[in-house]
């Protein structure tokens, strides 16, 4: 009998789990979920006689490998940085493996052991990436099919609150890793405007966002990710006059953003000095011109060296707390984890909460002389601060290709992502009997 072993029992391991139980079960594949902890998981889930569940150190190499020992599938819900040694694992015990996480230079470099080994290591099949890649190829593909040639391609997504749960000015709360939302856009984003390469650095990605408005009415705007340049290839838009993929947020949070960037309170590279009594205001204040007088709105401004910076996104950045006399509870961090742990408190998810997630592909295409423009989006809301969108988006894509592939007779070998139709089609397919659906809107442009 085939063995499955889930590695991680978070946010999102719960519809990965409803949905892998029902067809295992069917299969007569045994399934066995392993975290460092597993109290958390719902009852219905612990009391499951299909379902074995333990609790194991996971980052101990030789309990880990021992707790695959046997299996045909590893799924890693892991940190992604857990990644390449579990993928290790696998190469050695002869796993195939999947994943929601990007694939990583580490990663992509065990493809030919991989393959060699006749393995199977899916990533990439998640929310962003995943059904990103999915819905997108899939237009991209449909376009090619019938002779036409994609000249722009822009695609956006956004883990967000739902509108009527909004009561921050941010109108934004923690639905999924917070450290990597508070270190979101450090680098240089990189993509290609109309044949035109564009490199901005982390202390312009938040100041000029582009407005992007859903089908509904609802207007948001989006900053431009790391990579773009990269998904030429792996959208098969060799030639192509512009691509860029981007992250939503709700009108006002870029500014705001933007201003803790050049107050220098997200940077992650050196460890603030910190001791038993110091205040967020401490730390706040040790960031602003000392020489300067004035009310703290016109110290932030002449800091940032921005006279006519709006005052509504100063006010939310002092809604934060970082002008309060609390004592700040870490004993050493940097100044973005001082602010990751004062934004956790801030930005948490309450369980009457729904999250929602948001994505949009933008797409331009040339066919017989005539040019048209496609916009394809998706809304979906969650359920409360347990059954989350951004769970489901997550869990669900990764669970389908699971039964897809085990089901199927699928020939891909090596490190891949599901970018062929024969992962994309049913999976996309399935997930609308969920809710995940896109709505598209074709237009002439001449």
């Amino acid at each position: 009998m085939s063995l499955i072993v889930v590695l991680g029992a978070g946010r999102s391991a719960g519809y990965f789990i409803d949905y892998t139980i029902e067809f295992t079960k069917l299969k007569g594949i045994r399934l066995k979920v392993v975290d460092i902890q597993t109290k958390h998981l719902n009852a219905k889930l612990l009391s499951n006689p299909h379902l074995q569940i333990a609790d194991a150190e996971l980052s101990d190499d030789k309990v880990r490998r021992q707790i695959i020992k046997g299996a045909s599938w590893v799924v890693s819900m892991l940190p992604a940085f857990m990644h390449v040694k579990v993928a290790l694992d696998c190469l050695e015990e002869g796993c195939n493996l999947a994943t929601a996480s990007y694939v990583s230079e580490e990663m992509k470099g065990l493809s030919d052991k991989a393959e060699a080994k006749d393995l199977i290591f899916l990533n990439e099949c998640g929310l962003d990436p995943g059904i990103d890649h999915m819905s997108a190829v899939r237009i991209i593909h449909e376009i090619q099919s019938k002779g036409g040639k994609v000249t722009s391609f822009k695609s956006y997504c956004g883990g967000l609150i739902a509108p009527d749960c909004i009561d921050n000015p941010w109108g934004y709360k923690f639905s999924w890793n917070p450290r990597n939302v508070i270190l979101a856009g450090q680098g240089t984003a990189s993509y290609l405007n109309d044949t035109r390469l564009q490199y901005v650095p982390y202390q312009r990605i938040f100041q000029d966002p582009e407005v992007i408005i859903m089908p509904d009415g609802t207007v948001y705007e989006g900053y431009a990710n790391r990579d773009s340049l990269s998904y030429i290839d792996v959208y098969g838009l060799d030639g192509i006059n512009t691509l860029l993929r981007g992250t939503l947020r709700y009108p006002g949070y870029c500014r705001a953003w933007n201003l803790l960037v050049h107050l220098g309170l997200t940077d992650d590279t050196y460890k603030y000095q910190l001791n038993a009594s110091t205040t967020y205001s401490d730390f706040f204040q040790s960031y602003l011109d000392e020489e300067k007088s004035g009310d703290i709105f016109e110290r932030i401004r002449s800091t940032i060296g921005m006279s006519d910076y709006e005052d509504e996104a100063i006010e939310r950045i002092l809604w934060i707390g970082l002008n309060s006399e609390q004592v700040i509870p870490l004993k050493s961090g940097t100044p973005a984890m001082i602010l990751q742990d004062l934004l956790e408190r801030k930005w948490k998810l309450q369980s009457n909460d729904r999250d929602m997630i948001v994505m949009q592909h933008l797409l331009t295409y040339e066919k017989d002389g005539e040019s048209f423009e496609i916009k394809s989006s998706m809304i979906l809301e969650g359920e409360n601060e347990a059954k989350t969108a951004m769970s489901k988006t997550v869990g669900l894509p990764l669970a389908i290709a699971l039964k897809t592939i085990i089901e199927s007779d699928f020939k891909e070998r090596g490190v891949i992502i599901p970018t062929m139709p024969s992962l994309y089609e049913p999976i996309l397919k399935e997930l609308e009997k969920y809710g995940i659906r896109f709505q598209e809107e074709e237009t002439v442009l001449n």
